[in-house]
């Protein structure tokens, strides 16, 4: 998306420095943006005071990463159809009865014994 002059004055409002670069002098709009912090600007002095007070982020493992499991959950909601005959593919829930649209036959899955 395109990070116009009005992204860019919110951007400052808070201490950050909206950059191309991620460095001072680069362009303050356009479509992929950075920022870097404005030294003692909003940002910096609320960061100041969260470290101050003694606040820290508590880093955990993620496992199989963001999403991992809504993807694995989506791919086993998923089986692979096949007609036996022409080999055209279609994937619905496990337990449907699908038709091939072609030979009018009805698709099975690997499991069903296809070879």
């Amino acid at each position: 998306a395109y990070h116009n002059a009005e992204w860019g004055a919110m951007m400052r409002a808070v201490g950050l420095i909206p950059s191309a670069t991620g460095q001072p002098g680069g362009k303050a709009t356009g479509q992929k943006m950075t920022h870097y912090i404005q030294e003692n600007g909003a940002f910096a002095r609320a960061c100041a005071r969260l470290l101050a007070g003694g606040f820290a982020l508590r880093w955990q493992a993620a496992g199989r990463g963001i999403g991992g499991d809504a993807a694995a959950k989506k791919r086993a909601s998923k089986t692979k159809y096949t007609c036996e005959e022409c080999g055209q593919n279609a994937w619905a829930k496990p337990g449907a009865r699908l038709i091939c649209g072609d030979c009018e036959l009805p698709m099975i899955t690997h499991s069903e014994g296809l070879l």
